[in-house]
């Protein structure tokens, strides 16, 4: 517990804990009625539109000018219809404005629709027309990008009232008297947001949170998330995520003063250290594993005593040049090197529901996730008919949580397809030990089917980035040509420092560590040239189904430097 010396008082802590009133939809206002402090900068904001953001004073808004900005946006939102139960879009690059406008928004007892500036415009058009969205605010270029494909794809279709979120931010007045019934009293099940999945396996779903549940995990957090007076916060998280909301909303009710860091890769997050000095810094695993420690001054990482990375965990070959930085007090004891917070969960769970914590001293990776969360009720591990497994062997993942999204809007059937037997399938397979700890081990749809039966690709790619010290790697599943309707791993590594490597050479060493790791060969590896050929999604999730689409035929490929093929060694 972090009581004394925090942002919020001990006493400023149990009065948020005990009001049940305090929700996901007007946490905003609670943490400005209790705190003493409503003039101080705790919102700072880079533009890193500008060539020299990395040197120049990030804007900062303190809880005062975040109340009078939401109370302008919702008059304006009130003028344009926008009611309770109403649904409103927010697509900007602007992490700030997009939390500012999430306020506002639900402050109205409306729904904020988000949706990643990342997203491909026609995706990103059908996701608002499917999402009932009236009202959309946004960045010119992105509004410019929605409108052509609705004019292509759904001529004569009734599209949202449309509005530059830059403009706004200069035009919308104040009310020029207290708006009635604002803020709106939220009840436990008001819809308060709706936020896309990766979309990793298709097309994105919509899963919606509520009031209640989307706060579940939070509270529990408002006792134990660190917040000393020393302690600043990056969040590198995509704001438009329901983690980038949810991370946002918990540093506003403590009180941490909070980077708000627009631009994702490890380079922007290693200047923006350097630039802000955090303690804790938030990202997806993929912006964590790109960072290039190296560039981070040690005035700078010396601060740093916890980096958080969330969504599928984490490697051990990404986690290990973070905590070689920082320093961490443990035990009343104050030890080199920082600690590296590894959580599963995923957009409809609504928080981290598995947590590992791993140090400089840390021996034991291999895919470890730790146990279930404390907002976990229970999780369990489930055969296809949803009955639970034993110990030791491999299944889906399934949970029962308060915080877990009521399902996806509109969507009845894939809710349904969702649940068995009272748990939520998050869509990842996992492995319990009989000491009650887990191990993840692949998403449903990326179990490679081999002649000799699953091989889970996770673990492989785990032994993959040890062997080959690859900045990054994904392994799927390819056509075995020796057997048809079977498939084989196939490995593709990226490297970044232009040196030459040759492949084959790599997958005998690759091979050779998989055995005494007693894990399944690869058929093959690939050196991707650059990052489009190891493509990700919006939230930096590696598309094994692209890849899978790509690759498919690839190891009857001949005459290619950059891929080695491996014959198969069948059991006997």
């Amino acid at each position: 517990m972090f009581l004394f010396g925090t942002h919020r008082s001990a006493a400023q802590r149990l009065r948020l804990h005990a009001d049940r009133d305090l929700g996901a939809g007007n946490f905003f206002w609670h943490a400005w009625r209790i705190a003493r402090d409503r003039d101080r900068p705790l919102l700072f904001h880079p533009d890193v539109s500008s060539p020299t953001w990395a040197t120049d004073e990030p804007r900062a808004m303190s809880l005062d000018d975040v109340r009078v900005a939401a109370i302008r946006y919702a008059h304006w939102y009130r003028g344009r219809g926008v009611r309770p139960g109403s649904h409103v879009g927010l697509h900007t690059r602007d992490g700030l404005l997009g939390l500012i406008h999430h306020i506002a928004i639900t402050s109205l007892g409306a729904a904020a629709v988000h949706c990643n500036p990342k997203m491909a415009p026609a995706t990103a058009a059908e996701y608002f027309l499917r999402t009932r969205t009236t009202v959309l605010v946004g960045d010119g270029d992105l509004l410019k990008g929605l409108a052509d494909a609705w004019a292509s794809d759904a001529p004569g279709k009734s599209t949202p009232v449309v509005a530059d979120i830059a403009v706004l931010a200069v035009t919308a007045p104040l009310p020029p008297r207290p708006m009635p019934g604002f803020p709106h009293r939220h009840t436990a099940e008001d819809l308060i947001m709706i936020s896309h999945s990766s979309g990793t396996t298709g097309r994105p779903k919509a899963p919606v949170f509520h009031h209640g549940s989307f706060f579940a995990g939070k509270r529990e957090r408002l006792w134990s998330f660190p917040s000393l007076r020393s302690d600043r916060l990056l969040t590198a998280l995509p704001h438009s995520h329901s983690a980038g909301i949810s991370y946002l909303s918990l540093a506003i009710l403590l009180g941490i003063p909070t980077l708000i860091l627009d631009e994702a890769s490890g380079e922007a997050v290693a200047r923006a250290v350097d630039l802000f000095h955090p303690t804790t810094v938030l990202a997806f695993p993929l912006t964590l594993a790109e960072v290039p420690t190296e560039e981070i001054g040690a005035e700078a990482a010396r601060h740093i005593h916890t980096w958080h990375g969330m969504g599928d965990a984490s490697h051990e070959r990404h986690i290990r040049p973070l905590i070689a930085l920082g320093r961490r007090t443990e035990n009343g004891k104050v030890l080199d090197g920082s600690r590296y917070l590894d959580g599963l969960g995923s957009s409809e769970m609504g928080m981290v529901l598995f947590k590992q914590a791993y140090t400089p001293e840390t021996t034991r990776y291999a895919r470890h996730i730790g146990r279930p969360a404390k907002v976990v009720r229970k999780a369990a591990v489930l055969d296809e008919q949803g009955r639970e497994l034993p110990d030791g062997q491999a299944g889906r993942l399934g949970v029962r949580t308060p915080s877990i999204t009521a399902g996806y809007l509109d969507e009845p059937a894939l809710t349904e397809e969702s649940t068995v037997n009272g748990y939520f399938l998050t869509g990842d397979i996992m492995r319990r030990d009989s000491d009650g700890t887990w191990y993840h081990l692949d998403r449903t749809p990326d179990v490679i089917h081999t002649v000799e039966g699953p091989v889970h690709s996770l673990p492989v790619e785990e032994v993959v980035l040890l062997a080959t010290q690859a900045l990054d790697t994904a392994v799927v599943a390819v056509d075995d040509p020796d057997a048809p309707g079977h498939s084989r791993p196939l490995a593709v590594a990226l490297f970044t420092d232009g040196t030459p490597r040759d492949a084959a050479r790599l997958l005998r060493t690759c091979n050779a560590a998989l055995a005494r790791e007693g894990l399944a060969p690869l058929g093959g590896l690939l050196l991707a040239a650059e990052r489009s050929e190891l493509p990700v999604g919006v939230t930096g999730k590696v598309l094994k189904r692209l890849l899978r689409e790509r690759l498919r035929g690839v190891l009857s490929r001949t005459g290619d430097p950059a891929l080695a093929v491996s014959a198969p060694v069948r059991k006997v």
